[in-house]
């Protein structure tokens, strides 16, 4: 397995797909911050560092949907390029590969983001006025990422599932977009037609419990609520994907 992760990360990172998706989210990070600072130079008593830096948590169903891109940067067109009918060719087992590609989207994902909350918070640092509320604002984006990261891992396995079990990425991408974010407007709108259990099930979906976390601040029960969402999803969608992927005739 060391060998396959190895050379997946190998792949992975010698693309310019990668660096050029973060060059991207990187150079329109800097917008925002630059109309920050506009904003507050122009007298905007309003932005300081408290009020960019808490932005973040209501960007953060973002990192659901960019895990179709860490997913497809791994993935790689391999079954319209055959490379994943070679892989299983030559020997690989399928779980090597399906958990392999699964752990480097995982780990391209969690580097990505990791530079993009460092810079966008150290800029919001750099840039912006401080007062008391600073502490509050760290405080706060420690507590929504502890919430929102067990669910983008759940965000992670959906999608892998998706590029594993449907030979065209660009459907891949479309399915996964259909999981994560339409979906739950079905069930919301099941929920109002028909029965409240629909909600009920609409609620514990990961873009929505996303966007609910920063309406439940410093509520450590969430947390643990989106951590047993989070793992169960990852667990579940890798099983299904897994176990789709043992029977998949692969042409």
């Amino acid at each position: 397995m060391r060998n396959y992760l190895a050379a997946e990360c190998y792949k992975v990172f010698r693309r310019k797909y990668f660096y050029l998706t973060l060059l991207v989210v990187l150079a329109l990070e800097g917008v925002l911050l630059w109309g920050c600072w506009l904003s507050s130079t122009w007298g905007n008593a309003g932005m300081d560092f408290y009020s960019a830096a808490t932005m973040v948590s209501v960007m953060l169903s973002i990192g659901a949907y960019a895990t179709i891109l860490t997913c497809d940067m791994v993935f790689s067109e391999q079954y319209k390029q055959n490379t994943l009918k070679n892989e299983v060719a030559y020997g690989l087992p399928r779980v090597r590969i399906y958990l392999g590609k699964l752990a480097v989207a995982t780990l391209v994902s969690i580097l990505a983001a990791a530079v993009m909350l460092a810079l966008y918070v150290a800029g919001c640092w750099l840039l912006l006025p401080h007062n008391e509320l600073d502490g509050v604002a760290m405080t706060l984006n420690g507590y929504v990422l502890a919430g929102a990261f067990p669910l983008w891992l759940g965000a992670q396995g959906i999608t892998m599932a998706c590029y594993f079990l449907v030979r065209n990425t660009t459907l891949a991408a479309f399915v996964s977009v259909g999981l994560l974010g339409v979906l739950p407007a079905i069930l919301q709108g099941l929920g109002l037609l028909f029965h409240p259990v629909f909600e009920t099930v609409r609620q514990i979906m990961p873009t929505v419990m996303l966007e609910t976390l920063p309406n439940r601040a410093f509520q450590m029960d969430y947390v643990g609520m989106c951590w047993l969402v989070g793992v169960a999803l990852l667990i579940l969608s890798t099983a299904v994907g897994l176990t789709a992927f043992q029977k998949k005739e692969i042409r």
